[in-house]
């Protein structure tokens, strides 16, 4: 060809494969290219290619935790942002040609939030590799640890006094805001817990139990993987069913912003110093560090009315070896017992348990 004499070695095993390869080389002498070498052109074009956190794969990654049932909190003010910064940070790079070095010096150029971008770059990643887009030997991320929890945060002192709580309660001027911290402060429920709840993912049933349960809430807990169920007494009730005509959950950040402003109004009615310096802005992810110290402290059980049997012996005579299935199955087909705490969550405009249950019917209609 052109006056050099070439030998091209055939990955064939038999002459009629050999005669096709045969016309496609007389068809393009220069451009002919046996299967072996067009698959490895093939296989470098792609890996050449390599993948990045740009526009595409981020939308395509929130997309597919919104369909596993992440929040839309936890996607709003953790994924999007901090996944955000990485690719301003990384400038839509190719993920295997970053290194852990760079990635730890990006970090340190972030004075907070160190662990919350951690775990949404190694999503992001993990969500690669799950998809077959990045090999574990091309991750910068497979060596980046996340921080262990400070154990500071099990010694220290957790929660709120009963009467700081409601303290703040007797101040709140919106509705909203008092139906949140009534239902965080009486169940220990997270703030994306309500939310589903309020959106229509959770289920309130009405029991109207001579003990004292009004009815119970009913929601699953993505973490553990299982429906929980709590007994809630009439004002907590009550609340909820005011969260489902709203419609959604009241955020936390909405919430920290109305509980410093109501510290500082709390403040300026101060008489002395010392007094003004006790009052602090409350936190709603404390209210359930503050449920939990109170059952403890100052929590009643109130048991419905014909009580049943504890699920240790129902597992036991339906011969679970784990009492987990039990739980799993059957805890929430009854009504739990009920933690009652001495909290009074007292304001002159909150409405009563019966027009609240008025308008949830209404607005069912």
């Amino acid at each position: 060809m052109n006056g050099v004499v070439r030998a091209i070695t055939l990955d064939v095993s038999i002459e009629r494969e050999a005669l096709a390869e045969l016309a496609l080389f007389e068809r393009d002498p220069a451009g002919y290219k046996t299967k072996k070498q067009s698959a490895a052109e093939a296989s470098a074009k792609t890996a050449k290619k390599g993948v990045a956190l740009d526009v595409p794969n981020f939308e395509a990654f929130i997309r597919h935790v919104k369909n596993e049932g992440l929040t839309d909190n936890y996607r709003r003010y953790v994924l999007t942002p901090y996944l955000t910064a990485w690719g301003v940070a990384l400038a839509e790079r190719q993920l295997r040609d970053v290194t852990l070095t760079e990635l730890y010096e990006i970090l340190d150029r972030w004075s907070t939030a160190r662990t919350a971008r951690i775990i949404a770059l190694k999503a992001f990643t993990k969500w690669l590799r799950e998809r077959d887009m990045l090999r574990l030997a091309e991750d910068p991320t497979a060596e980046l640890k996340v921080p262990p929890s400070k154990a500071e945060k099990s010694v220290r002192p957790k929660g709120y006094v009963l009467a700081a709580v409601e303290q703040a309660y007797a101040e709140a001027n919106s509705q909203r805001l008092r139906d949140t911290l009534r239902i965080r402060a009486t169940t220990g429920m997270h703030a994306t817990e309500i939310d589903r709840v309020a959106r229509g993912d959770g289920i309130l049933t009405e029991v109207n139990d001579p003990c004292g349960i009004k009815g119970t809430v009913t929601f699953r807990q993505l973490k553990a993987d299982m429906t929980h169920t709590i007994s809630l007494d009439s004002e907590t009730f009550a609340a909820f069913q005011r969260c489902q005509i709203v419609g959604r959950g009241l955020g936390d950040s909405g919430v920290v912003q109305m509980l410093r402003r109501i510290a500082d109004r709390l403040r300026s009615k101060c008489t002395n110093e010392e007094e003004r310096r006790s009052i602090v802005p409350l936190h709603p992810s404390q209210l359930r560090h503050s449920f939990s110290t109170w059952a403890r402290t100052n929590g009643e059980l109130v048991r419905p009315t014909g009580r049943g049997l504890p699920i240790e012996e129902v597992a036991a005579v339906m011969g679970h070896t784990n009492i987990k299935t039990t739980k799993k199955f059957y805890l929430t087909e009854r009504v739990p017992p009920m933690i009652r705490l001495p909290l009074r969550l007292v304001h002159p405009a909150d409405p009563s348990a019966e027009s609240a249950a008025a308008r949830k019917a209404a607005s069912n209609d």
